[in-house]
């Protein structure tokens, strides 16, 4: 215990960080400041409007995602980062590109926009979004995908809220527990899903994109985890930068 406290101060002397927070607190802060990796973006981003529910009302485990920007230089929070988030319904679609994500590859993108959301970083660098815990398709884990977008502005286009100019610091993926899909498989709607899951390990973009160190830490809302569920994930980015992105699989 003594040698783990040695070396949990040697870390904080280290970095120069968090000079009057708790041992505790400073190391959590210090292991959450590792620059967070870039993940594919895949074919289906599209522009989504700012709101906190993306659901519309489609059906699926109530997941709510807590997200913190943090500027990894300094561990410390980044507010009015404009953050999107997107994913496939409980039976593996993705909105705009139905027709698409359901294999039909000459289909044209349409006018939909079920869990596609955006929203702003508050002081504390934190956004809140209302979803599901999303299903899966061929090919692919269980995932989320988010972007980060720096110096962004909102503008009203057509009555809706949009993210414009800025750049973009973080484009990523997150993941969730195996063990846990596999539970959350056996209830409706997902267990109308037939596509075989592909579990992490067989994900070629999880293993080579560090996805072990983006699955998303669940907490359920109450005893059994068809009540709901929530998770607070952090993502560090440097918001000088604008990484290139990645090759485009979904």
């Amino acid at each position: 215990m003594l040698l783990k406290l040695i070396f949990v101060l040697i870390a904080v002397v280290h970095t120069g960080l968090c000079e009057h927070e708790s041992v505790k607190r400073c190391a959590r802060a210090v292991s959450a400041c590792h620059l967070t990796p870039q993940g594919t973006e895949g074919p289906y981003y599209w522009k989504s409007t700012v709101r906190r529910n993306i659901t519309e009302g489609k059906p699926g485990t109530p997941l709510r995602l807590l997200i913190t920007v943090l500027d990894w230089r300094t561990c410390s929070p980044v507010p009015n980062a404009v953050v999107d988030v997107w994913q496939c319904d409980a039976l593996g679609i993705y909105s705009h590109f139905i027709g698409a994500s359901m294999g039909y590859f000459e289909a044209k993108s349409d006018n939909t926009t079920f869990f596609r959301g955006t929203l702003v970083s508050d002081l504390e660098g934190r956004v809140v979004f209302d979803t599901i815990y999303p299903g899966w398709y061929r090919g692919r884990a269980t995932h989320i995908h988010i972007k980060v977008h720096i110096g962004a502005n909102l503008t009203n286009i057509d009555g809706e809220m949009y993210a414009t100019g800025g750049h973009v610091s973080h484009t990523g993926q997150f993941y969730f527990d195996d063990n846990l899909t596999d539970k959350v498989a056996t209830v409706a709607p997902y267990m109308t899903n037939n596509i075989r899951r592909t579990r992490n390990n067989e994900d070629g973009i999880y293993t080579s994109e560090d996805g072990a160190s983006m699955i998303a830490p669940i907490q359920f809302l109450t005893n059994e985890f068809t009540g709901g569920m929530k998770t607070e994930v952090t993502v560090a980015i440097d918001p000088t930068a604008t990484p290139e992105l990645l090759d485009n699989i979904p």
